[in-house]
């Protein structure tokens, strides 16, 4: 099949250094003459929107006055876009070779993907951060495979919901479903949009083979709405959410304390172990 035209993503607010290293990363790991980098400024200090504004094509370079948020910004940039694709990509992460094509590839063979995600394993633990997302029985968001040291088996494994640090989806579906619902701020966009998918009868995949670093939370402000966040997705999506929950957590809640065992809690296990047994 012929190479598809991809739009990257990304929101910039201050984390010069970050900021650099990944577009450093990304120029060395993708060919950006057939693809474009979209950046949106979103109110960063001086020094940041002074470096970004010197850049020169195939840069993009976009700007808020005010800070508008993950969201906003996001959907923003994907208004200006004109690759076939969306890859939505934090500022702070570090992009390995071969990252993109695996996600590429499970896109376009596997039936209705909505969106694809990756491994993403923390840069100063070096353990993996994100394995894709399952739900635990309140139906709220958990991040799954979290501190693991190995990578989860096979090349790829579908989720409930990817997280957007890093997400590559199609543009013409993206503007389907409206983009980022801007309610949110900061958080829980991704999750949302996920759900929205699901609804649909998307499939969220996480790509196994595509493995990056993230420096994790490192934009000023990045937690201030999370509590906000949290509850509006409550209101939205937890009650639907929750059998998914029921399913996913009791297996899960044992793969994230698999090495941490001390740390389980013998309340939470004795119901996931019987929750297990019980839907056998």
């Amino acid at each position: 099949m012929p190479k598809p035209r991809i739009s990257f993503i990304v929101a910039v607010h201050n984390c010069l250094d970050l900021t650099h290293a990944m577009i450093r990363s990304l120029e060395d790991t993708v060919d950006l003459s057939i693809h474009e980098l979209v950046l949106i400024d979103d109110a960063s200090d001086s020094e940041t929107a002074n470096w970004l504004q010197k850049l020169e094509a195939p840069y993009r370079i976009l700007r808020n006055e005010t800070n508008l948020g993950f969201s906003a910004s996001n959907n923003k940039a994907a208004r200006h876009a004109t690759g076939d694709y969306l890859v939505f990509l934090n500022n702070d992460l570090e992009l390995a070779p071969n990252w993109l094509e695996p996600m590429l590839e499970l896109e376009r063979t596997l039936p209705k993907v909505g969106a694809v995600g990756n491994i993403q394993k923390n840069f100063q633990t070096g353990l993996v951060d994100h394995a894709g997302i399952f739900f635990d029985t309140t139906g709220m968001p958990t991040h799954a495979w979290k501190n693991r040291k190995k990578h989860p088996k096979g090349d790829w494994i579908k989720r409930s919901a990817i997280t957007a640090a890093c997400l590559l989806i199609k543009r013409s579906l993206f503007e389907e479903m409206n983009g980022f619902d801007e309610s949110y701020r900061n958080g829980m966009e991704d999750v949302d949009l996920c759900v929205r998918l699901r609804n649909a009868g998307y499939q969220l995949i996480v790509a196994h083979k595509s493995v990056i670093r993230h420096h994790i939370s490192c934009s000023p402000g990045r937690h201030d709405h999370n509590d906000r966040n949290s509850e509006l997705f409550r209101q939205r999506w937890s009650n639907s959410m929750r059998q998914t929950g029921i399913h996913e957590w009791p297996s899960e809640y044992f793969h994230r304390y698999a090495r941490y065992w001390w740390r389980i809690n013998p309340g939470l296990a004795w119901k996931a172990l019987k929750m297990l047994i019980f839907r056998r």
